[in-house]
């Protein structure tokens, strides 16, 4: 299977749509979630350039360092992307794969 570059989702959409059966409404719906979560990657990412990926806590009188929690829910939120994405892929026809590149993007 060749992998995606970029995603165009309105292209992802249309032919989704020309498809008029359960897969069809399978692939629109999973592109409505797919969307979703770029934005939220794209927000999780941020917040862990500004922040780091280690924050420090207080506890009381002290504070100690810890994992920054973006970082925890962009780590589980990728995997999910990923999976959304092969799903999506495997709904797609054989013809119209080549028609995209690669899911791969720097906006993540």
């Amino acid at each position: 299977m060749e992998k995606i570059k970029s995603i165009n989702f309105k292209s992802l959409k249309n032919t989704f749509n020309e498809m008029s059966n359960e897969k069809g409404m399978l692939g629109l719906a999973l592109i409505k979630e797919l969307e979703f979560m770029r934005k939220t990657l794209t927000k999780l990412k941020k917040e862990i350039s500004d922040d780091g990926v280690v924050t420090e806590m207080s506890q009381g009188k002290y504070s100690i360092d810890r994992a920054n929690p973006a970082l925890t829910q962009y780590n589980s939120m990728i995997k999910n992307y990923q999976s959304t994405v092969k799903q999506i892929n495997d709904l797609l026809p054989k013809d119209s794969i080549d028609n995209y590149d690669d899911f791969d993007n720097d906006e993540l």
